[in-house]
């Protein structure tokens, strides 16, 4: 049983990355919409069952939660046609149904970075 679950782990694993890199590849080569520029894939997340497929997305050209929110969606509405595109680039019996999430972690990052940067300037400027 132990076994079982371990292959099924690795088969999601596997199945994960592969959704990662064509749909990297579909939103950089195929999908031509300038509301949404290029996206970056930051990360999959699979269901066990294969059924279903969280896409991680993140933004360099958009700043604003509007920009953002308004991408998101355009891309959750190319779904169908981005999930025709998988299913063609992968051999799975039934492709997922993908779901795109903003990923934050890149701007909380940047912000992160920018306030250790103000405090040591202003602990230089104290001394």
């Amino acid at each position: 049983m132990y076994i079982q679950h371990q292959n099924n782990y690795y088969r999601t694993q596997r199945v994960s990355q592969e959704i990662h890199k064509n749909v990297s590849v579909i939103l950089q080569h195929k999908i031509n919409d300038i509301r949404i520029g290029k996206p970056t894939v930051s990360g999959v997340q699979v269901s066990k069952d294969l059924k279903n497929a969280n896409i991680f997305v993140t933004f360099i050209d958009k700043d604003s939660p509007e920009e953002i929110n308004s991408a998101i969606v355009i891309l959750q509405r190319a779904s169908r046609f981005i999930r025709f595109l998988l299913a063609n680039a992968m051999c799975l019996r039934i492709a997922p149904i993908l779901l795109f999430k903003y990923d934050s972690s890149l701007s909380e990052g940047t912000r992160v970075c920018d306030l250790i940067t103000t405090v040591t300037t202003q602990i230089k400027h104290r001394s």
